[in-house]
């Protein structure tokens, strides 16, 4: 067998042992209670990049009255977390007061309500594995 032929040989034996994994989150945001805005969404995955705010991926889209859908694709394997602000006045940044409490609407997947204090990583994770090959959370807005 020449050079050649090995080569490919083994690029092909590679290709067709080696799968990849693409899975989707499908986030649905609920309680929207404006369409004159946008809805900023982040998607971490694991607790570190959550914790460090170096999101995998996210997004900005058209706020609409009642119900948005993001659609976060080709992710890979392992726990994730979502956040998500609405940002009524579209000056690009969450609002808040005094205290540090948001003042425009905001949630978290699993929808995860804080409780005198920011929600846990534990509370707003989920799995994204390959015996499904798309995840649907919910969450609905708090103002």
């Amino acid at each position: 067998m020449n050079s050649t032929t090995l080569l490919f040989a083994t690029i092909t034996s590679l290709l067709l042992t080696t799968t990849t994994y693409a899975g989707e989150v499908e986030f649905n945001i609920d309680g929207v209670n404006d369409d004159s805005s946008k809805l900023y969404v982040q998607i971490f995955k694991g607790e570190e990049n959550y914790q460090n705010g170096n999101a995998e991926s996210a997004t900005i889209t058209k706020a609409k009255n009642g119900k948005a859908s993001i659609s976060f694709k080709n992710l890979d394997k392992g726990d994730y977390a979502l956040r998500f602000f609405h940002d009524q006045n579209n000056n690009g940044k969450l609002e808040t007061n005094l205290f540090g409490m948001p003042v425009e609407g905001y949630g978290f997947s699993n929808n995860a309500k804080p409780n005198f204090g920011p929600v846990s990583y534990q509370q707003i994770k989920f799995s994204v594995s390959d015996d499904v090959s798309k995840v649907v959370n919910e969450s609905t807005v708090i103002y």
